[in-house]
């Protein structure tokens, strides 16, 4: 498990009862700012942030979501395999600020 401060610009609770096969589904989503990673070569530019999302379990999200976003937290994620593929989920999140919004 890693725990990593980021920015998260915002966040999705998605819940209902398929009407395809009648089971209950809960999804959680936060979207967060990544730094782009430094160019490769002199003439290359790589410059501010993009966004990225992951998947969580919607209790977390639940504990943030009266906060004013976007805010700064201490996110904790895991590895997991889901289909024979690799993806990180969000096990935690504790917030340590709001971003200040410029004037």
């Amino acid at each position: 498990m890693a725990v990593e401060q980021k920015q998260i610009v915002g966040i999705e609770i998605s819940e209902g009862v398929s009407k395809k096969t009648g089971n209950a589904y809960s999804i959680g989503t936060i979207h967060t700012m990544t730094k782009l990673a430094p160019p490769m070569g002199a003439d290359n530019v790589s410059k501010g942030y993009m966004g990225d999302k992951y998947q969580c379990d919607v209790e977390i999200l639940r504990k943030i979501k009266h906060l004013p976003f976007p805010i700064v937290a201490d996110v904790s994620t895991e590895d997991v395999m889901r289909f024979n593929k690799r993806e990180t989920i969000v096990t935690d999140v504790r917030p340590v600020e709001t971003v200040k919004k410029a004037a």
